[in-house]
């Protein structure tokens, strides 16, 4: 009698240009039918006939891209990390493309309560008094209250300093890179970072998340 998932088999992807505008549970959907379809014996999710057992990593805001969207696939026979690979590279397209499959524990901590950090790069045209100094004046801060607006009308104060562990700015390409800690319920998103550091909106052209860390037993931080 299958008492549970035999193997278990961590997938990282990249979110290309076409596939910015979907939402999280869209973004869900869509891997879970590629998960389906790969030809690998998958551990069905509980009251899902046909449906694999998934978990995937923290939302990715929409539109942006990514190179570190992950998702946990459960399957009920052991597969080699070539064979999974193999598998998911063939349904690879301008959408989605699968950048590595290794096989981790089946009972490790799920992605969401690991990951602990975001980096972004976002490019745009940026106002002509923007540069290094207002990067290094915000960094300079030891807090700097923000008043988050939610969709349902509802305000939060939150400290849009705390967040902010890293950022720099090269005039040259006009790139901000930010890294951002994850803290739940006072995330601050990258381009609201941007919009304080700048004083105004900055005109994107594209932002991508580029890798998601943890922090290690030092406080370092180190790649997922």
């Amino acid at each position: 009698m299958n008492e549970g998932p035999k193997s278990r088999i961590r997938l990282k992807f990249a979110r290309l240009a076409p596939a910015k505008e979907l939402s999280h549970l869209e973004q869900i959907k869509t891997l879970r039918a590629r998960a389906a379809a790969c030809g690998l014996k998958f551990w069905p999710a509980a009251g899902g006939k046909g449906i694999p057992k998934m978990a995937f990593g923290p939302a990715v805001s929409v539109g942006h891209e990514s190179l570190c969207e992950y998702a946990d696939l459960y399957l009920e026979e052991f597969a080699g990390e070539g064979e999974a690979a193999d598998s998911l590279h063939r349904l690879d397209d301008a959408s989605f493309r699968l950048i590595s499959a290794r096989r981790i524990p089946v009972f490790f901590p799920s992605i969401e309560a690991a990951v602990n950090a975001a980096e972004y790069f976002l490019e745009g045209e940026f106002p002509a008094s923007f540069g290094v100094q207002a990067v290094d004046a915000f960094m300079a801060l030891k807090k700097l209250d923000w008043e988050k607006v939610k969709p349902s009308g509802e305000r939060k104060t939150l400290d849009a300093r705390a967040p902010v562990l890293a950022a720099s700015f090269d005039p040259a390409s006009m790139l901000l890179k930010t890294t951002l800690r994850l803290i739940p319920g006072k995330n601050v998103k990258p381009e609201t970072v941007a919009e304080l550091m700048c004083g105004c909106k900055p005109v994107f052209r594209r932002i991508v998340r580029k890798e998601l860390y943890w922090f290690d037993s030092g406080g370092r931080l180190e790649v997922f």
